[in-house]
C-alpha cells in the first residue's frame, strides 16, 4: 500500500485523467440500467417449482401464450347500489373498450354470472393483453387503457378504475421512480453535507460526492452491460440498493482515508507523503472491508431465487469499483487538493488540549472491559429477543402502493368480493388421455370442501380432452399469509390428489407462486447464511493472521444481526402494528448488516493490531483504539446509516422496513460494537485475540 501510495501521489493526474476517460467510454456504449429492470417475480422463480411449471399448461387455454390480465371494477359515482341501467352502462363500456384500437389489449370481457357483487355495489370486467406480464409494453400500456376509460365513463353515472397485476406493476413502476429520485436526492445531501459538517469544510464534502458519482456512472452502464450479457434482470424497487450502496459503503472508504491524512497532518507533515502514508494505513482496511463486503455480495450467486442471484453481479460490480476508486481515484483527488480539503477549518492542525469523548471512553475500556462487554451483551440481548415475535410476509412485491389507481381498484373490489377475487387461482389438470367434465367432477367436488377455497368454477376442457383449467377463488387475500400457508398444504394436497400415473394436477396464479416464493426463500436463507459466514472468515483470518480474532467478530456481528432484527420487529410488528416484516427483510439485512457493518469491526481491529504491533499492551491498545478510530466509525456509521434510512423516504413499504432496519444495525455496529463491544474484548482476551500469531517480543509500556 505504501508503494501504491507513492505512485499515485506521483501520477495523481494521470489517474485522474484515466478515471475520467473510462466513464466517458464506458456509458456512452454502453445501455439504460433501466433496460435489465423487471418486477415480476415469476420472471426469478428456478423452472422446477409448481408454479412456473404450471404457467407452461396455462398457455394452452389462452390465444396469446401465458396472456397477462387486468380487472376493471367499477361503481356508482355516487357510491351507492349499481341500477339495472348503471350495470348495463358498464357493459356497454366494456365492448367499447374492446373495440377500440389499443394495440396491446387483446380483448375485454365480462362474466355475466359472477360480474356483480353480493352488495351490488362493484362489477366487475377484465382485459385481457397480447402479451405476458414479463412485456415492459403490457405495463406500459396500462396508461393507454385507463385513459380509454376516462373517456368512456366521461357524461354517465359510473366510473371505472383498472387494478391487476399490469396496474399494480405500472403503478409500482410510478412509485419507484418517484422513489429512486427521492432516495438519490436525500442520497446525495446527506454525502454532500455529513462530511462537510464533520470536517467544518465544504471541500471535505464534494470530495465524496464527485468520486462517488463517478463510479457511480460507470458502475451503473456495467451493471447494464453485464446484465445483457449474461441475460439477468433486477427488481426495479433492488435496483434502487445500487445508488445507496455506492454512496453509502464510497463516503465511508473515503472517511477511512480522510480521518487517517488529518492524523498525519496533525504530526507535523504537511507534504505530499501524508497522503501516501494514509493510503499504506487506511488503504489494508479499505481493501479488506470491501472485499468482505464483496464476497459477501458474491454469496448471493448461490441463491435459487433470482431476485437474490440477480442482484449478486450488480453489488458485486458496485462493490469493485468503488473498492478500485478509494485505492487509486480518491487519493489522487486528495493528492491534488492537498491540505485544502479541510478548509476553511483549522482544527486539523493542532490536537485538542482537553480529553475528546473518544479518549475518555478509550479510558473506561481500559479500565473497566468486562463491565463494558457485559453491559452491551445484555442490552444487545434484549433487542434480540424480540426478534421471537418475527413474522415474514410475503406481499411486497404483488400488492399495490398505496394512493394509487391500483390501490384504490384493488380496495374497493376486496371489500365487495371474496379477497381472493383480484388473483383467482387455477388448477391445471394434463394428461396423456382424453377427460371428459364428469371425470373431472371429483376434483372440484374436493376443492370446494378444502380449507382456504371460497369459490371453485366448472373445468374448462381443451378440444382433445388433455388439458383442463379449473379456477378457484380463495377466501383470504391471495397475498396473505393465511391464503399462502393455505396453498402450499390443503389446496395443493387435495389437487395433487387427483393425480394418476397418467394424469398430472399443478396449481398456478399469484397465490400460488407466492407459496413457490416462500420456500425459495427459506431454502435461500439457510445456504447463503453460512456461506457468506464462511467468506468472511477466511478473509478476516488471513487478514490478521488469527483464528480467534475473526471468530469473534463473526459473533459479535451475529448477535447485532439478530438485535436488528428484533429492532425491527419491534418497531413496525408490535409498535406498528404491521402483520409481519416483508419476507426478504431477514436475507438483506444478513447481507449488509454483517458485510457492510464489518467494516467498522475491520477498521478496529487492524487499528488493535497496528497499536500491538507496536509494542502497547493490550488494555492500552484498546484506549489509544477508540481514541483514534472511533471517530472515523461514528462518522462513517452516521452516513451509512442516513443513506439506507433515506430509503424511508420513497414511500414503499418494503423499502421503508429494508432502510431503517439496515439503518439499525449499521447504527448498533458502529456506535455499540465497534467503539465498545469488540475494543473490551480485546482488552479481556489480551494476546489470545490475536492467536496464533506470536506475542509481540517487544512492549513500549
Amino acid at each position: 500500500m505504501q508503494g501504491l501510495g507513492e505512485f499515485i501521489v506521483k501520477r495523481r493526474w494521470w489517474v485522474l485523467f484515466v478515471w475520467l476517460v473510462a466513464a466517458i467510454v464506458i456509458v456512452g456504449l454502453s445501455p439504460k440500467l433501466s433496460s435489465i429492470e423487471n418486477d415480476n417475480q415469476n420472471k426469478f422463480l428456478p423452472t422446477s417449482y409448481e408454479s412456473i411449471r404450471a404457467d407452461k399448461i396455462a398457455s394452452k387455454f389462452s390465444a396469446h401464450t401465458d396472456a397477462a390480465i387486468d380487472t376493471i371494477v367499477f361503481t356508482g359515482k355516487d357510491g351507492g347500489v349499481l341500477s339495472a341501467e348503471q350495470q348495463q352502462t358498464a357493459n356497454q363500456i366494456v365492448t367499447a373498450l374492446g373495440a377500440k384500437d389499443l394495440s396491446a389489449v387483446a380483448s375485454t370481457s365480462y362474466d355475466k354470472e359472477h360480474e356483480l357483487a353480493p352488495n351490488k355495489k362493484v362489477q366487475l370486467a377484465s382485459v385481457t393483453y397480447k402479451t405476458n406480464g414479463q412485456d415492459t409494453k403490457t405495463i406500459n400500456s396500462v396508461k393507454d387503457v385507463r385513459n380509454a376509460l376516462n373517456s368512456l365513463t366521461k357524461g354517465t353515472t359510473v366510473k371505472a378504475v383498472l387494478t391487476g397485476a399490469e396496474a399494480i406493476s405500472f403503478d409500482t413502476k410510478d412509485a419507484s421512480n418517484r422513489a429512486l429520485k427521492i432516495v438519490s436526492i436525500g442520497t446525495l445531501l446527506l454525502v454532500l453535507f455529513l462530511p462537510a459538517f464533520i470536517f467544518r469544510s465544504p471541500l471535505a464534502g464534494l470530495l465524496p460526492l464527485i468520486a462517488v458519482s463517478i463510479v457511480y456512472t460507470i458502475a451503473s452502464s456495467l451493471i447494464a452491460d453485464a446484465g445483457h450479457l449474461f441475460n439477468f434482470s433486477v427488481s426495479q424497487q433492488l435496483s434502487i440498493l445500487f445508488t445507496v450502496v455506492l454512496f453509502g459503503i464510497g463516503t465511508d472508504y473515503i472517511l477511512f482515508l480522510l480521518f487517517r491524512y488529518r492524523e498525519k497532518l496533525r504530526s507535523g507533515d504537511h507534504t505530499k507523503g501524508a497522503v501516501a502514508f494514509a493510503l499504506s494505513h487506511a488503504g489494508e482496511a479499505i481493501f479488506s472491508a470491501a472485499l468482505v463486503v464483496l464476497t459477501s455480495f458474491a454469496a448471493l450467486f448461490f441463491a435459487k431465487f433470482g431476485i437474490f442471484s440477480s442482484l449478486a453481479p450488480g453489488l458485486v460490480i458496485c462493490v469493485a469499483v468503488m473498492m478500485l476508486a478509494a485505492l487509486t481515484l480518491v487519493p489522487a483527488l486528495l493528492a491534488i487538493i492537498g491540505e485544502k480539503v479541510f478548509w476553511p477549518s483549522k482544527a486539523w492542525m493542532v490536537k485538542a488540549e482537553k480529553p475528546t469523548i473518544s479518549k475518555k471512553i478509550g479510558g473506561l475500556i481500559a479500565r473497566r472491559p468486562g463491565a463494558v462487554v457485559a453491559a452491551v451483551i445484555v442490552g444487545l440481548l434484549i433487542l434480540s429477543a424480540f426478534a421471537l415475535n418475527f413474522k415474514g410476509d410475503f406481499s411486497s412485491f404483488s400488492q399495490p402502493p398505496k394512493n394509487t389507481p391500483s390501490g384504490d381498484g384493488y380496495h374497493l373490489l376486496v371489500a365487495a368480493f371474496p379477497a381472493g377475487t383480484l388473483s383467482p387461482s387455477q388448477v391445471y389438470v394434463s394428461s396423456t388421455t382424453p377427460m371428459t367434465a364428469v371425470e373431472l367432477q371429483p376434483l372440484i367436488d374436493k376443492l370446494k370442501t378444502t380449507k382456504g377455497v371460497s369459490e371453485v368454477f366448472p373445468a374448462e376442457l381443451k378440444a382433445d380432452g388433455k388439458a383442463a383449467m379449473i379456477g378457484v377463488i380463495l377466501k383470504n387475500d391471495s397475498f396473505s399469509a393465511t391464503a399462502i400457508n393455505n396453498m402450499s398444504g390443503p389446496i395443493r394436497t387435495a389437487a395433487h390428489s387427483f393425480d394418476t400415473a397418467n394424469r398430472q394436477v399443478l396449481v398456478g396464479g399469484a397465490t400460488s407462486a407466492i407459496a413457490d416464493v416462500q420456500a425459495v426463500t427459506n431454502r435461500d436463507l439457510s445456504v447463503l447464511f453460512p456461506i457468506a459466514a464462511l467468506f468472511i472468515f477466511v478473509i478476516l483470518a488471513v487478514l490478521l493472521r488469527s483464528l480467534v480474532a475473526p471468530l469473534l467478530l463473526l459473533l459479535c456481528v451475529s448477535l447485532g444481526y439478530v438485535a436488528t432484527l428484533g429492532s425491527a420487529t419491534l418497531i413496525f410488528q408490535t409498535v406498528g402494528g404491521a402483520s409481519g416484516l416483508i419476507s426478504f427483510i431477514p436475507l438483506f439485512m444478513y447481507i449488509f448488516v454483517v458485510a457492510i457493518g464489518t467494516d467498522y469491526n475491520i477498521l478496529t481491529i487492524t487499528r488493535l493490531r497496528e497499536e500491538v504491533r507496536l509494542g502497547n499492551k493490550p488494555r492500552l491498545a484498546a484506549d489509544l483504539t477508540v481514541e483514534h478510530s472511533s471517530a472515523t466509525v461514528a462518522a462513517a456509521g452516521l452516513i451509512l446509516a442516513s443513506t439506507f434510512g433515506s430509503l424511508t423516504l420513497g414511500g414503499i413499504s418494503f423499502l421503508t422496513q429494508m432502510g431503517a432496519a439496515i439503518a439499525i444495525g449499521v447504527s448498533l455496529s458502529a456506535f455499540v460494537i465497534a467503539p465498545f463491544l469488540i475494543p473490551s474484548l480485546s482488552a479481556l482476551l489480551g494476546y489470545t485475540i490475536w492467536w496464533p500469531s506470536h506475542r509481540p517480543t517487544k512492549q513500549k509500556r
